[in-house]
């Protein structure tokens, strides 16, 4: 069993400045599902740093502060599988805040088990 530790999500594995976005957007490998965008790009680091993207286009406040809440979560409980040393941003799509929780949990499973099988990550 992993220890609580590993589930935190600290400023470290976060992606903070437009520039790490930029490099992540013009570089990186893209998977798309029907909910979200991944993009992502090894890099000369320790730990794998996720950004999100949720624009105006998909809904008001509310709602894009649930498909990020949504996202962090799902990316902390897969992050313990990942191989460290890439950076990610996933980027909503508009539908994405007009469905319910349920099938983003199950879209953003697949998104990380795509990315795993695209060999970025260690299970």
């Amino acid at each position: 069993m992993p220890d609580s530790s590993d589930f935190r999500f600290p400023k470290s594995a976060r992606l903070l400045v437009s520039g790490e976005f930029q490099r992540v957007s013009s570089r990186g490998r893209r998977i798309a599902t029907r909910f979200f965008i991944l993009l992502t790009l090894p890099v000369q680091s320790d730990q794998t740093r996720l950004g999100i993207t949720v624009s105006r286009k998909v809904g008001n406040a509310v709602q894009r502060t649930r498909v990020k809440r949504l996202i962090r979560e799902q990316f902390r409980l897969c992050r313990p599988r990942f191989a460290s040393g890439s950076d990610c941003v996933v980027i909503a799509k508009p539908q994405a805040g007009r469905t319910i929780n349920p099938e983003l949990h199950d879209d953003l499973r697949e998104l990380f088990s795509r990315l795993e099988k695209m060999g970025i990550s260690s299970a």
